[in-house]
């Protein structure tokens, strides 16, 4: 059984700042902002050192948990023995039952907006599967876009966040945040891992555009719904129609646009 040891407590997700606001008429006004906290966190796997992500720090082992899982290290939390979160949150430390399971030899690409690390696009044995037919039930897209519109505390207050919200079986939201896209959206996997939810009855909503890099992730968790209140690329939509993924994009509380080729 996994054993999880969060010794992270207390780290601030926003700070003060001070800025100087110029005017178009020349005058100068000092001024203090809420901005996002950008926090470093070094991961290792079966001792060896795997990643370090530039991320706010919240929600810190769904956030290590989904990224291993939509990286394809693992293939479900029955392979993880122990996580170890130090109190600081800048290291965490993961034991997989396969001690073998990790090569340092696949942390070599580089991704998204914060210069995390990706394995997933560069490894041939990364298996991706054919997701589930899953029909559109318009209505509960755009209960996830109203709790977008609603906004998220952190976003609220800083403007500096991207958000991941996750609807489950049961009709119940969750949202996460974080200073990255790709971190936001792990966050929300690395919860449908611990909660038990079944994929197949989840939609995943991102704030942010969606890129191959960003839905092959999302391809990875197992999830066959992807909405985002942004725009895809050429590629994003190629893979969503290769397997199976239904991509629905500039998703508003009165209207969605549903990828149907590439």
């Amino acid at each position: 059984m996994m054993k999880i040891r969060n010794n992270a407590s207390g780290l601030e997700k926003k700070r003060k700042a001070t800025f100087l606001v110029r005017s178009a008429s020349g005058e100068v006004v000092e001024r203090k902002m809420e901005v996002a906290t950008e926090h470093i966190l070094s991961v290792s796997v079966n001792g060896i050192p795997a990643f370090r992500l530039s991320c706010t720090p919240g929600d810190l082992a769904e956030l290590v948990l989904g990224r291993l899982y939509t990286e394809r290290l693992i293939r479900s939390l029955t392979e993880v023995e122990d996580l170890f979160i130090c109190g600081k949150g800048e290291i965490a430390e993961v034991t997989l039952s396969d001690k073998a399971a990790f090569s340092p030899a696949e942390k070599d690409i580089p991704t998204c907006c914060t210069g995390n690390e990706s394995f997933l696009s560069g490894r041939e044995d990364a298996g991706l599967r054919h997701l589930p037919e899953k029909e559109i039930d318009p209505d509960r897209i755009f209960r996830l876009s109203e709790s977008f519109r609603q906004d998220s505390e952190l976003h609220r207050s800083t403007g500096g966040t991207h958000s991941c919200y996750i609807l489950n079986g049961k009709g119940e939201i969750k949202s996460f945040e974080d200073v990255g896209r790709h971190n936001a959206l792990d966050k929300a996997v690395g919860h449908m891992l611990l909660s038990g939810y079944v994929p197949e009855d989840c939609i995943l909503f991102t704030t942010g555009r969606v890129a191959a890099d960003l839905i092959v992730k999302a391809i990875a968790s197992g999830i066959p719904i992807l909405v985002s209140k942004a725009v895809p690329t050429d590629e994003a939509i190629r893979f969503a129609d290769e397997y199976g993924m239904k991509l629905i994009v500039r998703a508003w509380p009165d209207s969605c646009w549903e990828a149907v080729s590439p």
